[in-house]
């Protein structure tokens, strides 16, 4: 297995491509500086050797219109002397080109005419100049003097340039570490943050202090995301054990009438009963049955809501005083011999009759079964702005404080005992608590003074309400 190529960090890379930059900056400016040196020098060279010329120039005609031609000679030779300095020389010729004096150590004595100013011939700054008339001229002259000098001054230059550049970047890279790394700071923070959530540490906080507001903004992002990831894995963690003391306690209520149906069964195989045995074995068998039934219903019931709530509710308007009243005789019957106290306003809400006559019998039902025959029952519908209120009620003993926060919850039974002998399974209440969140509504239940328990219900009275909820 190949490995990873080392990478290289962002501060290496920053202060690199710095210094790079500055490099490349310093010998953009070098070159400029020593080609513009160069030039000006060249440029001086030929200017101071065109002022002697042009000072020589009167005393040149004036020979010329003296003598004439004839002293021509004596006249360069003159000219030579005056102009031949150190590292100067002198070339003078007549109008045919012909070399009448000259202090040239080159081969080539003759150097060439330009128009120009000046120019480089063989190492040599070079002028020239017309002795006599410009249009019918008596000869030329010429001076030359050495690049060597100038050279020498370049290069002096550029070495004293190239070690102040060098010193610049060593500066500037000890600078710019410091600079970038105290920049950077808060992503390395950043970084070391990102490392520890990764190792586990959800909900780990990056504090930065006056970072930029880019490393900010992107710190206190990482703080919200490590936020919702330690409530996703809370969340996670909660359903795990919400599902497995689902599937314990739904294999315990399942397992106890099986052993219940399978010992009668296997009694009555070996014929080791009465007749009377038998029968309210048979009795018994039948009762352990219907409440397997009832378990299996309620888990597919809750199944069925919980993959596709929308499926299993059809809202239509339904008044509730409407409705009420063509339930109360069968409210009556599920909790005599208790009476009953029902104070209902005509309110329209949208529900689905059938599902909310199911959550109602089943609030019912656990007053029935865990209350005594004394207590007394209400009914209560009032309007509360945009939604309706089903307040029920009962005087028993009530729910245990302890008991409040799960009671929808699935399997949830504060009193284990009470409830195997009633028959219940725990499932009653979560279904009432889905059943009414289908329909875009909500439950609670709270102690009533001065003792039972309170269930409130609330529902939408009309689509625009259920939308103004986020449902």
């Amino acid at each position: 297995m190949e490995s990873e190529p080392k990478r290289r960090t962002l501060t290496d890379q920053l202060i690199g491509r710095q210094i790079l930059l500055l490099a490349s900056l310093l010998l953009v400016v070098g070159a400029s500086q020593y080609l513009i040196l160069r030039t000006v020098l060249f440029s001086s060279t030929a200017t101071t050797l065109r002022d002697d010329i042009s000072v020589l120039t009167p005393i040149i005609h004036h020979s010329l219109a003296a003598h004439g031609i004839a002293g021509f000679n004596r006249i360069a030779q003159v000219l030579v002397s005056r102009l031949r300095a150190p590292g100067v020389e002198v070339v003078i010729t007549n109008a045919l080109g012909h070399v009448m004096a000259s202090s040239s150590t080159l081969p080539s004595a003759v150097p060439p005419l330009y128009d120009d100013p000046y120019f480089i011939w063989h190492h040599r700054v070079v002028v020239d100049a017309v002795i006599g008339n410009p249009y019918y001229p008596s000869g030329y002259v010429w001076l030359l003097a050495s690049v060597t000098p100038i050279h020498h001054i370049l290069r002096r230059d550029a070495e004293l340039y190239a070690f102040l550049a060098f010193l610049a970047l060593i500066l500037s890279g000890w600078l710019g570490s410091l600079s970038v790394r105290q920049t950077l700071w808060p992503l390395q923070q950043i970084r070391e943050s990102t490392q520890r959530i990764a190792a586990g540490e959800f909900g780990y906080v990056t504090r930065i202090d006056n970072a930029p507001a880019e490393l900010y903004d992107l710190g206190e992002s990482i703080n919200r995301m490590a936020a919702s990831i330690q409530a996703l894995f809370a969340q996670e963690k909660a359903l795990s054990e919400q599902m497995r003391r689902f599937v314990a306690d739904a294999s315990h209520e399942l397992r106890t009438p099986l052993t219940a149906i399978n010992g009668f069964l296997d009694l009555m195989s070996k014929g080791e009963l009465t007749p009377e045995e038998e029968e309210r074995g048979l009795k018994a068998i039948r009762n352990q049955g219907q409440r397997m039934a009832r378990l299996v219903n309620q888990l597919l019931t809750l199944s069925r809501i919980d993959n596709a709530p929308t499926s299993q509710i059809h809202l239509v308007r339904v008044t509730l005083d409407a409705w009420l009243g063509e339930l109360a005789g069968d409210i009556q019957r599920l909790i005599q011999p208790r009476t009953l106290h029902m104070d209902v306003q005509p309110v329209e809400v949208m529900a689905d009759p059938d599902r909310l006559t199911e959550v109602l019998f089943n609030l019912l039902d656990n007053i029935q079964q865990y209350t005594p025959p004394d207590t007394n029952v209400s009914i209560r519908v009032t309007e509360q702005g945009e939604a309706a209120v089903i307040t029920i009620e009962d005087t028993g003993p009530g729910i245990p404080a302890d008991d409040l926060p799960h009671v929808f919850d699935r399997f949830y039974r504060g009193d284990r005992a009470r409830t195997s002998r009633s028959g219940g399974s725990g499932l009653g209440l979560s279904i009432v608590k889905s059943l009414v969140e289908a329909q875009r509504g909500t439950i609670t239940v709270e102690p009533n003074t001065p003792h039972g328990a309170r269930f409130i219900l609330t529902l939408p009275r009309s689509m625009a309400a259920q939308d103004s909820r986020g449902l």
